[in-house]
């Protein structure tokens, strides 16, 4: 769909950030210089399932809440990938899951709640022998440099952002652990509920968080008090709009896996994170098979954009040796439900197969 200047300059708003108030699209008529009736008119033109909003919700910390989380890459005989791709993205806690270039060429992203039964190594096990995969690599984060999934600016420019004062709850510092960390707070069963509530898409109404709370016997305010404390706690990242980056002009992408020497890999990562083509950037463990310890996600509006940016970081690192995993096919991509009911049906389906 062809996208105005007002449309660019609307979106970089709320991919920013959707306020928690109790009427959220007059606040952000009045950054975007609308009106709220012209704000929610052109939404639900881009919340049409050819436009470039996929949702507007709370972006949770899986891990501070108790979940265990990994990359996971397998090696697929190709005429099963599709299947295989199909098969991972079946299981709920898969956030992310695509067709790669390369020998792993079946990539996603794995979390299971603190409540599972059957834990991370072992769904990945099963989720790898219905895929019929050769090979299956674990990746967990070892420390996180940069997750900011933003694509468009406040002006409406299109490209990864950088981190910065506004949002930098996207990238706390320190590393992160794919087992459930210990001695966090468990959210009570109130909690969970309006976590529950806040991963769902935002009704494109004057008054949404009374919308979202009213069906559930809960008070707006009390919602939006919920929303607030859990971003204080660090439980959530920020409420904003999650967008189909390819709608927005950025149509190539391509998972850079490096391979940096261990002791200064740290730094590299932090300096890779600056870069407005990078949008994830990871430090996981290598592998004798498998030496590559730090991935970036580099997006651009052609696939040359992405080449010059990968030529570019290998010029200012110096890392020679790396790994282009280019995106084929997207077979999922959406925010895990956390607290899910689905979980447990998807455990109690496969974990004693016939």
């Amino acid at each position: 769909m062809n996208l105005d200047e007002t449309d660019r300059r609307l979106l970089g708003v709320i991919e920013r950030s959707v306020p928690l108030k109790a009427g959220p699209y007059a606040i952000i008529g009045q950054t975007a210089g609308l009106e709220e009736s012209q704000v929610l008119a052109r939404l639900a033109e881009l919340r049409r399932p050819d436009g470039p909003i996929r949702q507007i919700s709370g972006v949770f910390e899986a891990a501070a809440l108790g979940y265990a989380q990994t990359l996971v890459a397998m090696s697929i005989p190709p005429d099963l990938l599709d299947r295989a791709g199909e098969a991972a993205a079946g299981h709920p806690g898969v956030s992310h899951c695509y067709a790669r270039t390369g020998f792993y060429n079946l990539w996603f992203t794995l979390a299971v709640s603190p409540e599972s039964a059957l834990g991370l190594a072992r769904t990945a096990e099963i989720i790898g022998r219905s895929c019929r995969a050769e090979q299956t690599l674990l990746l967990p984060a070892i420390r996180r440099y940069k997750l900011s999934a933003r694509f468009m600016s406040d002006t409406g420019e299109a490209g990864p952002a950088r981190p910065d004062q506004r949002d930098g709850q996207d990238n706390p510092p320190g590393p992160e652990s794919s087992a459930a960390p210990s001695g966090k707070t468990r959210p009570s069963p109130g909690q969970t509920a309006a976590i529950r509530l806040l991963q769902a898409d935002l009704p494109n109404v004057p008054r949404p968080f009374e919308s979202l709370a009213g069906p559930a016997g809960t008070a707006e305010k009390q919602l939006l008090d919920s929303a607030r404390d859990f971003i204080r706690r660090g439980w959530m990242r920020r409420y904003c709009a999650m967008l189909r980056h390819r709608a927005v002009g950025m149509n190539a992408n391509v998972l850079a896996a490096w391979r940096a020497p261990d002791e200064t890999a740290d730094f590299t990562g932090a300096a890779f994170s600056l870069s407005r083509h990078i949008s994830h950037c990871y430090l996981r463990p290598a592998s004798p098979d498998w030496p590559y310890n730090l991935y970036t996600m580099i997006h651009g509006r052609t696939r040359d954009d992405c080449q010059n940016a990968i030529a570019e970081l290998a010029r200012t690192s110096g890392l020679k040796d790396r790994a282009e995993l280019w995106t084929e096919k997207e077979y999922r991509k959406a925010r895990v439900e956390l607290f899910s009911p689905l979980e447990k049906q998807w455990e109690i389906r496969h974990a004693n197969p016939p």
